[in-house]
């Protein structure tokens, strides 16, 4: 009424976690209902955990203000006075979420539960952090995930180990698959989830070490629009926004994103942008439709790094460059439209279907080091390119029932997905320049007679069946029980003479089981078994001594811990693991033209991470993974002993920030990562390091001035590798200042 409106007619809302002071600024926004605050110091900076779904005005305020100590009492129609509430002995507060906490997730098992009821390792690095952070990355976020390190991904990709396990297509965006190899951009996406341990049960092949997804932004009545504009060294400028309006009945929200970038590498350059536009429809209270499309558009330099010398990274500055600065070039575009349909088809039953259409377009072409620097300190330069070209279609529908037999309560899913992969690539190989100088390491490759070696079209079909239950099973215990059967075709049409076509079929059941213990409800306790197969046509290529053979597997044994801290505003967890790969693909030792399944690899380790609110003005996020992967069996990669590469055995990260004032936030963080190998061959090493950065933010009402430091003491190191001679040297010192604006 405050505003024109009916304060008692039922509205959609969607407003994040944050503190008081930004949740209740968007309540009134959305509803028009003025909120008075008391005379005490400190109450707008108490968090709320913010809320989603339909409400009345005064039901929805209710909710935001549960468990902050704070309750609403009516002035007028269109203003409300906050109180202090009395203590009610019948009430106990457990504490309220952060914006740094989340304790909820359908990451790992495709419906919203407590992460505590999760008898996996998954971790949720929500949007605050990555803001506070500066991150722009898959890399960038996984620096708060535990156990998981970055590969270099050949300079024109995303690519992740997961507990040892390196992968370049475990990825999802909202839960369906985003396996082409490109680089993604955090600019629409609300949280990044990672998955540890095989994921199958519900994502299909591959997985092995884990998945990542990524959780997009999508308008909402009462969601706030939010811009951004970043200036810093090394030529960094980038301006993104999310804008966002409707009614309860319709929402519409646009992400959009352009960077336009140097680097401290010579040579370095990197445009990009994205649009998302997004639409939510609410027909009646129990039909919602999604509907999406995004554009992103890539293109950089492709950068390889720097070889090796004598086992450890040869000594030059951080920014030399070794290939071609005018040939080297990664681009990658796409176009992908997406379509959710949620029905409550009644009380305790919903059915949801999701449907993708995604064209997704690759070219890439580098000339890389070869080789290591020799005694007479030359090397030789590789070069190639390649193109692919990607057609996505997948469709996911879910029936989810809640229901109750006795004393047990039962989440219900049942699912089936279907889904088409077809992918053209050519590749070009070209002549090797030998003999470079160290000292003058550019050169241009031949590719004008480059040779084509690769030249083939591969098409896969997709067919699963998935069940899940998660039991209550009365107050303390719950189990999770789950299994996938998936048919998993592929059928490559090799367009070169000398090749003949390859297809195959494979059949397998993936389950997952796992038990809770939760003596109260701020602690649990688990142990759980998950599984995976690893055809050998996952990324839709066969080869003639690959396409008779059965998948490789692989298996996670994990216990763990989940607790709540300080009035459940801080989450910990912890975990013991071992995951073995097994059935891995070696050389067979009467006929070194076969390949037989008798490798294993295997990964065993502790991990920890901490996330969350200390008090009300402190706010931290940690990682900790102590981790030993090696080779037990001889594989195509490794023989029997070997450590696997870009799998340090401790790393560590800490960012932490503290309210100063209403108007003041200062921040700052750490990374540590102990020596590693860079290759299964253990020849090369990447020494130890340990890298600082820090922030600081100036709140001026709506808007916020943000500058952020990476690596503030200027240390020197190479955080990742692409194999022993494409190495990657960290960034020098460098600032960035951004100018964000919520409205």
């Amino acid at each position: 009424q405050g505003a024109g409106r009916d304060v008692t007619a039922t509205a959609s809302f969607a407003i994040p976690q944050g503190t008081l002071d930004e949740v209740l600024a968007t309540f009134t926004r959305a509803t028009g209902v003025e909120v008075a605050w008391p005379a005490e110091d400190g109450v707008r900076g108490i968090m709320s955990a913010g809320l989603t779904g339909s409400f009345t005005p005064r039901e929805a305020l209710d909710r935001l203000l549960a468990g902050t100590g704070l309750a609403a009492r009516d002035v007028t129609s269109g203003r409300v006075q906050l109180e202090i509430r009395a203590a009610d002995e019948h009430v106990r507060v457990l504490g309220v979420a952060t914006p740094w906490s989340v304790e909820r997730s359908s990451a790992a098992t495709k419906v919203d539960v407590p992460l505590r009821d999760i008898p996996q390792t998954v971790t949720v690095v929500p949007r605050a952090v990555l803001a506070e952070q500066g991150a722009q990355s898959v890399g960038d976020a996984m620096r708060n995930v535990p156990g998981v390190s970055v590969a270099q991904g050949e300079g024109n990709r995303d690519q992740v180990v997961l507990r040892g396990i390196s992968s370049a297509s475990d990825f999802y965006v909202n839960g369906v698959r985003d396996d082409q190899e490109r680089f993604r951009d955090l600019y629409n996406v609300e949280r990044v989830e990672v998955v540890q341990g095989p994921a199958a049960v519900l994502f299909g092949r591959g997985g092995a070490g884990g998945v990542v997804n990524l959780s997009t932004r999508v308008a909402d009545a009462g969601v706030p629009s939010e811009a951004a504009l970043e200036f810093g060294a090394f030529g960094h400028r980038r301006g993104s926004a999310f804008l966002s309006g409707g009614t309860a009945r319709a929402a519409v929200g646009l992400s959009v994103m352009g960077q336009d970038s140097d680097s401290f590498r010579d040579g370095f350059f990197l445009r990009r942008y994205g649009v998302n536009p997004t639409l939510r429809l609410h027909r009646d209270g129990r039909t919602r439709l999604t509907l999406g499309y995004e554009r992103l558009w890539d293109e950089r330099l492709a950068d390889r790094g720097i070889p090796s010398d004598r086992g450890v990274p040869v000594d030059v500055e951080a920014g030399r460059f070794f290939g071609s600065r005018t040939q080297n070039l990664a681009h990658s575009d796409h176009d992908a439209v997406t379509a959710t349909i949620e029905r409550q088809l009644a009380r305790g039953i919903r059915l949801r279907n999701t449907f993708l259409a995604g064209d997704y377009r690759k070219a890439y072409q580098n000339v890389f080091p070869g080789s290591a620097i020799s005694q007479a300190r030359t090397l030789s330069l590789s070069a190639y390119n390649h193109d692919v070209d990607r057609t996505n279609l997948f469709n996911q529908a879910d029936l989810i029932v809640e229901r109750r037999t006795g004393a047990v309560g039962h989440t219900l899913l049942a699912g089936l997905e279907v889904g088409r992969q077809a992918q053209d690539e050519r590749r070009h190989t070209a002549a090797a320049v030998p003999n470079v100088p160290l000292a003058s390491s550019v050169r241009d490759a031949d590719f004008l007679t480059a040779p084509i070696t690769v030249d083939r079209h591969a098409t896969a079909d997709i067919a699963a069946a998935y069940a899940q239950d998660q039991l209550a099973l009365g107050e303390h215990w719950k189990a999770l029980l789950g299994v996938r059967v998936d048919r998993f075709a592929v059928a490559v049409d090799d367009r070169m003479a000398v090749n003949v076509d390859l297809s195959r079929v494979d059949v397998a059941a993936s389950p997952r089981a796992g038990l809770v213990f939760q003596p109260t409800a701020a602690t649990a306790f688990y142990g759980s078994y998950s599984y995976t197969f690893l055809p050998s046509g996952q990324t839709l290529g066969l080869a003639a001594n690959t396409a008779e053979l059965e998948p490789e597997d692989a298996k996670n044994y994990e216990i763990g811990t989940k607790l709540d801290l300080a009035d459940r505003r801080l989450q910990v967890t912890g975990a013991l693991f071992r995951l073995d790969r097994n059935h891995v693909k070696s050389t067979d030792p009467n006929d070194p033209t076969k390949l037989v399944l008798t490798g294993q690899q295997r990964t065993e380790g502790f991990a920890a991470s901490a996330a969350g609110s200390v008090t009300s003005r402190w706010k931290l996020t940690a990682a900790y993974a102590n981790l030993r992967a090696r080779v037990l069996r001889a594989t195509t990669a490794a023989p029997a002993g070997r450590t696997v590469g870009l799998v340090p055995h401790v790393s560590a990260s800490l960012w932490s920030t503290v309210d100063l004032s209403r108007r003041w936030t200062a921040g700052a963080g750490l990374t540590h990562q102990a020596r590693m190998f860079a290759s299964f061959s253990n020849l090369v090493a990447l020494p130890a390091f340990t890298r600082a950065d820090a922030m600081v933010a100036l709140r001026l009402g709506g808007h916020r001035v943000v500058v952020n430091a990476e690596n503030l003491l200027n240390a020197r190191y190479y955080p990742t590798a692409n194999g022993d001679n494409n190495i990657s040297p960290g960034s020098p010192r460098s600032l960035r200042v951004s100018l964000r604006t919520t409205f």
